[in-house]
């Protein structure tokens, strides 16, 4: 079996709100849709799904243990690619970040694989590396 695509990235987080504020004024996505306690944004190559944790019977019904508290996203990373310039994106990241719950890991730089990237993490700890064209020679 091999995998034709990837059609939905689904995260669990524990304040829809919070969630919903990072994602579309930090990160600048625009819901597609939602309902209660759910929202969904199309990012282009697949659909971002957040959903606030289901009761522990649902859970059980399939067989899942329910998110552990602290950071749910430990272990877990996200690649997100951007068009321009990763500084400018950077920049605007930076000011937005500050009135929200989530956290700058790392500034801009080049990687060893030939790309640039920083790191943000979302209000649940999920890790995700943004990357983009070349850090602007200063």
């Amino acid at each position: 079996m091999t995998m034709s695509k990837l059609i939905q990235l689904y995260l669990m987080v524990s304040d829809l709100k919070n969630s919903r504020d990072f994602y579309e004024r930090v990160m600048g996505l625009s819901p597609k849709n939602g309902g209660k306690g759910t929202c969904a944004y199309e990012t282009g190559s697949c659909e971002l799904k957040l959903q606030v944790d289901f009761d522990p019977t649902a859970l059980k019904a399939f067989n899942l243990d329910p998110p552990r508290n602290g950071n749910r996203g430990d272990g877990s990373v996200y690649i997100v690619t951007i068009e321009g310039e990763i500084d400018q994106v950077y920049e605007r990241i930076k000011d937005a970040i500050k009135n929200s719950n989530g956290k700058l890991i790392t500034e801009p730089r080049e990687v060893p694989w030939g790309e640039s990237m920083f790191l943000v993490r979302d209000p649940d700890g999920y890790l995700i590396e943004i990357r983009g064209s070349s850090v602007t020679k200063k």
